[in-house]
């Protein structure tokens, strides 16, 4: 019995002792803090670190050397040939009006698209075993996005679908 309520009091006094507060506030004063670390840096990390007002300073310095080596613009000069000369297409969007295995559906379409978008020159492509009708070559989606909603209106299964716009001019 007299080891029960040892116990109980060691742990009343260890709850009472983890539920106080410690009471250490302090001034506002004490409570920034700040020290200066640039000892610590190396060297030349160092030598670079300027104040504000030195910052105009470096920018028209630093504008006044710059300088593209003529080995740089050579190797980039190769690099952009080699791109110009192997690119046979750009990647697209085209709105897909139809897809299925049904060639009278897939020109009905078609001439349905006609009749409601005379400019816009719907094809009919064979991908066995599929019929498809696309409209439109549009390089990003921003330039899509009006007439595929026009579109959507009367063929409201319409969708926009990646392409490979060819390349001329090469």
């Amino acid at each position: 019995m007299e080891n029960l309520s040892r116990g109980l009091l060691f742990i009343t006094m260890l709850t009472g002792m983890a539920c106080t507060s410690l009471n250490t506030s302090k001034s506002p004063k004490e409570k920034s803090y700040s020290e200066d670390l640039t000892s610590y840096l190396p060297s030349d990390v160092s030598d670079t670190l300027t104040t504000a007002g030195d910052v105009q300073e470096q920018i028209t310095a630093a504008d006044s050397t710059l300088d593209i080596t003529p080995r740089l613009d050579s190797a980039l000069f190769v690099v952009d040939s080699f791109n110009n000369e192997n690119k046979t297409f750009i990647e697209g969007l085209s709105l897909q009006l139809y897809a299925g295995n049904d060639r009278s559906e897939a020109k009905e379409i078609q001439m349905k698209a006609f009749r409601y978008f005379p400019e816009s020159n719907p094809k009919i492509i064979f991908d066995q075993p599929n019929y498809k009708v696309r409209m439109g070559s549009f390089y990003t989606q921003l330039e899509a996005y009006p007439i595929f909603r026009s579109v959507q209106e009367r063929f409201p299964k319409a969708i926009l679908v990646p392409i490979r716009i060819p390349v001329s001019g090469n």
